[in-house]
């Protein structure tokens, strides 16, 4: 069904299609989440407009990388889509997708017991390698916290 999902994201010629395909996929919160900004902008013009390409690299992220935990979205002033996971101990992992199929990430661990400083990434990488480059920052489910 997966495959499908993507299938139906990279096909998509518009931002409600892609959402939908995402709503297919679940969780339905993230979805509910792209379609409120998206109706931002629709709505007040002061909100910037959602890049397509921009959401159309996040859901195939998403449908690529389940065994996520679901990441709090956002939308750059420059109509680019950014998530971001707060981590234990105070840590953050945040990515911004680009149209271009690069992400733009940081992280930052949070202080673990009898360590003096924080671990930190950031970089423009393409996907695979952004990924490669965040890994251990990133909460899965069924991950202790």
């Amino acid at each position: 069904m997966r495959n499908r999902i993507e299938d139906r994201i990279g096909a998509a010629l518009r931002h409600d299609e892609i959402i939908d395909a995402l709503m297919a996929l679940g969780p339905r919160s993230i979805a509910k989440r792209l379609r409120y900004l998206h109706d931002l902008a629709e709505d007040d013009d002061e909100e910037p407009a959602m890049v397509l390409a921009s959401l159309r690299k996040l859901a195939l992220f998403l449908a690529s990388e389940e065994c996520l935990v679901a990441p709090e979205i956002g939308l750059s002033p420059d109509g680019l889509l950014q998530v971001q996971w707060g981590l234990e101990g105070g840590g953050l992992s945040a990515m911004k997708f680009l149209p271009d199929d690069l992400i733009q990430f940081a992280a930052v661990s949070g202080r673990a017991p009898g360590e003096g400083r924080h671990r930190r990434v950031h970089g423009l990488l393409p996907k695979d390698e952004a990924l490669a480059a965040v890994r251990r920052f990133l909460p899965t489910e069924g991950a202790s916290s």
